[in-house]
């Protein structure tokens, strides 16, 4: 029974509670009246305090993540600069269905700068919302990438590689000379998630700097791994030259084991079947012709 809002993201139904604007603002292209099933809860409250959760520290990093004494489920939190106060939490059951975003309300932040929260928070909020939304379609067969990714003819094409070597820069070549035949799907972090055996490229409305996102679901076409250099080249990798290059791409659950096995399914099945090209290349359209010619058919 829908309760909150509810929303449909790479076939996932999130029912969401709470008054986090710009959360649900960003999910408004997501919206599903009337969903089947719910597979995603979440709510986000705004707290004057939040007390210190309980568990075994698993990342004791700027975020901390702490499993939960009963092994179920993780407890994820930041603390203010100072390291007294949490700032915001995540209570996570097991399979990532259910969970709950706290916040430290603004009018009791001991910071003494009132900007340094505010929107802020909505937007931290919605971050976090974005590791619970990946996890979840990791228990339910799908991925979050670290890449750009268009939709061109009825197939979706990501570009893949770590920040600053050119993914959106790549993605802008095809906007610029395909034009209006290219959709960019999301530029930062789109979903694979299977369909009746198909890897299909899904928007999310997690996109990075660029906000560029759009809710389309379009089969996988190709990913491409790019590679800066001072001349234009192209290559198939095969599965095993593949996986070295797609691994620290993916957004992986390096803290729960069992979530790890299910993450190498996915990666697997989708090195099975969907072709991954090496592009060494400089920012020319040269390089965005060696695509083309290698997923137009």
């Amino acid at each position: 029974m829908k309760t909150g809002n509810t929303y449909k993201i790479a076939g996932i139904n999130l029912d969401i509670h709470g008054d986090n604007r710009y959360l649900l603002n960003r999910l408004k292209i997501f919206e599903d009246s009337n969903p089947n099933r719910i597979d995603l809860f979440a709510e986000t409250r705004r707290c004057h305090h939040i007390e210190k959760p309980e568990g075994q520290i698993v990342i004791d990093e700027f975020v901390k993540w702490m499993k939960k004494d009963d092994n179920g489920g993780f407890h994820v939190f930041r603390l203010d600069t100072a390291g007294r106060d949490i700032m915001a939490h995540m209570d996570i059951n097991k399979d990532w269905s259910r969970n709950i975003i706290r916040c430290l309300d603004i009018k009791f932040s001991k910071s003494g700068d009132p900007a340094e929260f505010g929107d802020w928070m909505e937007y931290y909020s919605f971050m976090l919302m974005g590791i619970i939304f990946r996890n979840r379609l990791i228990n339910m067969g799908g991925i979050v990438i670290h890449a750009s990714s268009i939709a061109w003819r009825n197939r979706g094409i990501l570009f893949t590689a770590p920040s600053g070597t050119g993914k959106s820069t790549h993605v802008g070549l095809w906007e610029k000379y395909i034009g209006d035949e290219v959709t960019v799907v999301n530029d930062d972090t789109p979903a694979i998630r299977f369909f009746d055996g198909i890897p299909t490229l899904c928007g999310t409305p997690w996109s990075g700097s660029s906000d560029k996102f759009a809710n389309l679901q379009v089969p996988v076409g190709a990913i491409v791994v790019l590679k800066q250099a001072p001349e234009n080249s192209i290559s198939k990798l095969s599965p095993l030259e593949a996986l070295p290059c797609l691994m620290p791409r993916a957004f992986l659950p390096y803290f729960d084991r069992e979530l790890m096995e299910k993450a190498y399914s996915v990666l697997d099945m989708i090195l099975q079947k969907v072709p991954v090209y090496l592009l060494t290349c400089t920012p020319e359209k040269k390089a965005m012709e060696l695509v083309y010619e290698c997923v137009k058919h």
